[in-house]
């Protein structure tokens, strides 16, 4: 498996689409025939699939009912294993620490079930950890795993080891350590903050936020979908090449 994209298949057919007839980079947007002759998608999922991009801020609804591409265009990076985001964003010098925020079932929302191949509105187990620099939260991350995977796991693991390191150890014995968990096709974009970047961050209203989309696979099974959400002013990977530093370090 070379490849999984962080986008839903229709979603990608689509992304793809756009990117060949020029609409993210600044020429006009096609016409619904012609996104219908290039993706081959009847109708109806065409159009779920621009309401898709939307919400993930790569396109945005005109108020006469078009659309038009955002000027910054989504990044994406494929991890072999890493074991962190706060790795990622941790600076030389700065003392990271984390703090389990919650844990326990959820009901999961209709993207995350169409990720995890679930039926709509089953449970998941919901992970939200915080991370701060010398005592100043600057990121927190969102985890929604498979029930199945970590209904049985002590709250005190979470507490102690990384997520991905928890979902590794909780893989059926037949499985573990044949191959490892593959995280990929992380979708990084900068966004404005929210209430729950109000109420971890402490960030007021509008404050830019980096967020990075994502999933975690094994043997081509998705077992979790992540969200994690960075004030974009204390990140240090506001630039490509400590990007693809950190790529390349993880990687070796």
């Amino acid at each position: 498996m070379e490849s999984i994209p962080l986008l839903l298949r229709n979603d990608q057919l689509v992304y793809d689409a756009l990117a060949q007839l020029g609409a993210l980079s600044g020429k006009a947007f096609p016409s619904k025939e012609q996104l219908l002759w290039q993706t081959g998608l009847p109708e109806d999922l065409l159009a779920q699939s621009l309401e898709h991009l939307c919400q993930q801020k790569i396109l945005q609804r005109t108020s006469d009912g078009f659309y038009t591409a955002f000027s910054a265009k989504p990044i994406y990076l494929h991890y072999r294993s890493f074991r962190s985001f706060g790795q990622m964003l941790e600076c030389p010098g700065g003392a990271v620490s984390t703090d389990l925020l919650s844990i326990g079932p959820v009901i999961a929302s209709a993207y995350t079930s169409e990720v995890l191949r679930i039926p709509e509105k089953e449970t998941v187990i919901r992970i939200v950890r915080l991370y701060s620099r010398d005592g100043i939260p600057f990121a927190y991350e969102e985890y929604d795993v498979l029930y199945s995977l970590l209904k049985n796991t002590p709250k005190s693991q979470l507490q102690k080891l990384p997520v991905l390191h928890v979902i590794q150890n909780n893989l059926p014995p037949t499985s573990y350590p044949a191959s490892p968990l593959l995280i990929q096709s992380q979708y990084f974009s900068m966004t404005s903050s929210n209430d729950k970047d109000q109420k971890y961050l402490h960030l007021p209203l509008g404050e830019n936020i980096l967020q990075i989309v994502g999933r975690v696979y094994h043997e081509e099974k998705p077992l979790c979908a992540f969200t994690v959400r960075t004030d974009a002013n204390q990140c240090f990977l506001k630039d490509l090449s400590t990007l693809h530093f950190h790529t390349k370090k993880q990687d070796s």
